[in-house]
């Protein structure tokens, strides 16, 4: 009877990485901006955003939060929402 023979694959592919500028920063500080926390509604988001405010907190006075939760991908209203009523926004796309 002849030996059966197992094959084993890497499923995990070639790693690549690509080098991209950052986005165009608009203010020096975030001292006394109000800052926009969108979580995307995925498992840990809400503790990333809630992480993300502490330390920001830690760093700047007088720092205000919006909060808003996205329940579906089509959501994007809240983005142009927040983005009207905050300096800036720290959209959540955890999992």
């Amino acid at each position: 009877m002849p030996e059966a023979l197992m094959q084993i694959v890497n499923p995990t592919g070639v790693r690549m990485m690509q080098q991209t500028k950052l986005a165009v920063r608009r203010h020096d500080s975030l001292l006394g901006k109000r800052v926009g926390l969108l979580d995307n509604n995925k498992p840990n988001a809400d503790k990333f955003l809630e992480l993300v405010a502490t330390r920001l907190r830690e760093r700047y006075e007088a720092i205000e939060f919006v909060a808003q939760r996205k329940m579906t991908r089509t959501a994007a209203e809240l983005l142009e929402e927040l983005t009207g009523q905050c300096d800036v926004v720290i959209n959540a796309l955890a999992d």
